[in-house]
């Protein structure tokens, strides 16, 4: 059994992490020279940010909404990474780093993979403040996929089709 997981609009969390009042308000992190949006909660792409957009395209609705605006803080982002990925690989036999936000983990040997998977995901947003999302199937093949669905979801739910499961809360 495999899983994959996603910490949740990585840089934007990252930047809540620090800055707890910024919970459910709107945020975009941007680009090395403050030009294009790299990054966006999920209130910022429900006002209708992109990503890779032009930030001067998009002043009036950053002022008209009060979307807090963040330059890129990679030196950041890498910590908060190595905070996550210490919670999660710490708690599987091995793991493959995909990207600074993601991993595909081994869950070889464990016994109740949803509970474990629910427990992780509380884990790490306990201890770091991250949320992530969380997929595992008997295939890595199809682990990214889910977890791009599962992010798209706005209620919580497990979601069960042939031994694949989805966590969201």
């Amino acid at each position: 059994m495999f899983a994959l997981v996603d910490c949740n609009n990585f840089y934007a969390s990252c930047e809540r992490v620090f800055k707890p009042r910024l919970e459910n308000k709107p945020i975009a992190v941007l680009s090395n020279n403050d030009g294009c949006i790299i990054a966006r909660s999920n209130e910022a792409k429900a006002l209708g940010l992109k990503m890779g957009e032009p930030i001067f395209k998009k002043r009036d609705t950053v002022y008209k909404h009060n979307i807090h605006l963040f330059s890129s803080n990679f030196a950041l982002y890498g910590d908060i990474s190595k905070r996550v990925f210490d919670v999660v690989t710490n708690q599987v036999p091995s793991y493959e780093m995909y990207s600074i936000d993601e991993a595909f983990l081994d869950f070889k040997g464990i016994k109740d993979p949803y509970d474990f998977a629910f427990q992780l995901k509380k884990k790490v947003k306990k201890y770091v403040g991250i949320p992530i999302s969380l997929v595992y199937h008997i295939q890595r093949l199809s682990l990214k996929l889910q977890v791009i669905l599962q992010k798209n979801q706005e209620i919580v739910y497990a979601f069960l089709i042939r031994k694949n499961i989805l966590i969201q809360y």
